[in-house]
């Protein structure tokens, strides 16, 4: 079935999600448990910003007896948020307990994922997209091709996966989005928005514009491009909008629409539904992701 079937896109998760929820340990009782791991760390990494920011680093089990490299999932928080939100919210650690995978967060601030117009010294989209990646591949065991190498966020972070995978598809071979603020270059109220496109009719927006990007993307090339948002979420009709234009186009995605809104309780119930096609993609691996 092509990836941009409607059958495909439309997937109905329910039974498999309710299994997941009810096998998942409490977000509560995870984030007791991350001091007893040893799977977390927290480092700073230097970059194009005024000074270095924190990321959450979660490593595999069994990654400081093996001499495996791994791929990488960065992982972006949301408008407000912080490097520690997915590890703190979600069962990130139960999530990926049996996978072959490191799992980076990033601290971004309310960026937007974006070199800043209001503030040059804050090249955020080089920060994320280029110099977090190239620490973390010198500073752990993973591997550096484009295959295994992969990005996903919520919200302002959903916007930032797309747009990094979009403007850097030789890094990333897969783009994710929970509830993603597709159309966020539209905004004309949000004072980080024009911090960091600059004011409405910018070139900066223009050059940023979601769709406008996945309108010229090239078929061959484009990362898979994983798009998810709940059926009672506000930005719903933007992500719609913004499938439409990768089925025109003819991209490789697949989209998911199911009920929910725009918060913690949707985000960690799909997450493992992103998961899973990460999983995917690791056993097509050479050797199965080792080496």
């Amino acid at each position: 079935m092509p990836a941009g079937h409607p059958l495909r896109q439309l997937r109905i998760a329910a039974v498999f999600l309710s299994l997941l929820v009810a096998a998942a340990p409490r977000v509560e009782a995870q984030a007791r448990a991350t001091a007893d791991t040893g799977r977390v760390r927290v480092v700073s990494i230097p970059g194009s910003l005024p000074a270095p920011r924190n990321a959450v680093v979660v490593l595999p089990v069994g990654y400081e007896t093996s001499e495996r490299r791994y791929p990488v999932l960065y992982l972006l928080h949301g408008h407000d948020g912080g490097h520690r939100n997915w590890v703190d919210r979600t069962n990130l650690l139960a999530y990926t307990a049996r996978l072959d995978l490191i799992v980076v967060l990033p601290d971004a601030g309310n960026s937007w994922y974006t070199n800043s117009v209001s503030r040059p010294e804050e090249r955020f989209e080089q920060y994320v997209g280029v110099e977090v990646p190239a620490f973390i591949d010198q500073n752990f065991r993973t591997l550096t091709y484009r295959e295994a190498r992969y990005v996903a966020g919520l919200s302002m972070g959903g916007f930032g996966a797309l747009k990094l995978g979009l403007t850097y598809p030789g890094r990333f071979s897969l783009a994710g989005s929970f509830s993603g603020s597709t159309r966020a270059v539209t905004d004309t109220v949000s004072p980080t928005v024009r911090d960091a496109f600059g004011p409405p009719g910018s070139t900066e927006r223009a050059e940023n514009d979601l769709l406008a990007m996945a309108g010229r993307a090239p078929v061959a090339g484009t990362p898979y491009l994983y798009v998810d948002c709940g059926s009672a979420d506000r930005l719903l009709a933007s992500n719609r909008a913004f499938v439409e234009v990768l089925g025109a186009r003819g991209l490789a995605y697949e989209y998911h629409e199911v009920a929910g809104g725009h918060g913690w309780e949707y985000w960690d119930r799909r997450l493992p539904v992103f998961l899973r096609l990460v999983e995917e993609r690791i056993a097509a691996l050479p050797a199965a992701a080792g080496g």
